[in-house]
């Protein structure tokens, strides 16, 4: 059950920062884990809230100068020292932790983060416009940008298969894929979501709603050949088509288990067909840093589907599992309520 209430206050260990919450967006996370705990060690009662940015307003002993300086979140909290987090995979780290889920999120009024997961960004404490946009980009960006390149290792000239084009995730993968060369086939649900997938041109898009197959729509797009690589961020039972989607050799990453935690494979697909399946893995602070400069100053769009009011995050999260939406849903912190915070604002 959600419900709004008081907690004590947060204070910051000694290599934390207190922030103090301007805007967080919504993961499928945020609403999974009501149902059970996607990530091991998830407890309740429970703050949920990945993708956050505020300002900070309070320091630790050992934390940097940031007093009053608004920072961007990086949701992954390793300890920093080990092998693993020195070779770049902190989601590895046996210390491992994640704010919003393993451990307190941005779905208050204040939030304790290790100072070492802040990016400073130059934007105003009162922006709500550009705070909703930067909000958008930890998770959806920087899952992405590992999935499809460190992952997927997707170069120039190949073929993409991207499902869920209206999430957050699935639009900041299109136009990673773009960026870097690749032919891209998106999957949507709805006729509505099939026109504004084709808005921006260049993405051949399929509906899956109006379709009993989509992989045989993939291979017809393809000559018969199928798709160089299948971006799975959906799970369930959506592995098995995936494989069948991509051509002899083709590989298939796994990036997210939205549509459940189990599934069932046919093996000759996997092992006839000399075909991969690849686990996201860890994603890396060089890969956040990537996603955050490539989104967080303009050089791609960040697709915001609506901003809403604290008070209205149950709204909000109803929203988001209503699946009516294209791209992210962001929840303004309460210094925006009820005064000056914008009425809710849908994506045109």
């Amino acid at each position: 059950m959600r419900r709004l209430t008081e907690v004590a206050a947060p204070a910051p260990a000694a290599d934390e920062v207190t922030v103090r919450m301007l805007a967080v967006a919504l993961n499928r996370l945020d609403v999974l884990q009501r149902r059970e705990p996607v990530i091991p060690g998830m407890t309740v009662p429970h703050v949920a809230g990945m993708d956050l940015i505020g300002e900070v307003v309070a320091a630790g002993a050992d934390g940097p100068e940031l007093l009053g300086v608004v920072v961007l979140i990086d949701p992954v909290v390793s300890c920093g020292r080990c092998e693993l987090c020195l070779a770049e995979t902190p989601t590895y780290c046996e210390a491992f932790q994640t704010i919003g889920s393993t451990r307190d999120g941005g779905m208050a009024e204040l939030v304790t983060v290790p100072a070492r997961n802040c990016t400073v960004v130059e934007v105003a404490a009162d922006d709500s416009d550009s705070l909703a946009r930067l909000a958008a980009v930890p998770v959806a960006g920087a899952t992405a940008w590992r999935g499809l390149l460190g992952a997927g290792g997707l170069r120039a000239g190949e073929t993409v298969v991207i499902p869920g084009a209206g999430s957050g995730l699935g639009a900041a993968g299109i136009q990673i894929a773009l960026a870097h060369g690749a032919e891209v086939i998106a999957l949507v649900s709805g006729a509505a979501k099939k026109e504004r997938a084709e808005r921006g041109g260049g993405v051949r898009v399929i509906d899956r709603s109006a379709t009993d197959d989509w992989v045989a729509e993939v291979l017809a797009l393809t000559g018969g050949r199928g798709a160089d690589l299948v971006w799975d961020h959906v799970g369930g039972r959506f592995l098995g088509q995936a494989l069948r989607a991509t051509r002899a050799g083709g590989r298939v990453v796994l990036s997210g288990t939205t549509d459940g935690l189990d599934t069932e494979l046919h093996l000759p697909d996997l092992y006839q067909r000399g075909r991969s399946i690849i686990g996201h893995g860890s994603y890396s602070r060089a890969d956040m840093a990537a996603a955050v400069a490539a989104f967080g100053t303009g050089r791609f769009e960040v697709v915001i589907d609506s901003v809403w009011r604290f008070e209205q995050l149950p709204e909000a999260e109803a929203r988001l599992e209503s699946n009516d939406f294209f791209g992210k849903i962001v929840v303004l912190g309460p210094s925006f309520s009820p005064s000056t915070a914008p009425e809710r604002k849908d994506a045109a």
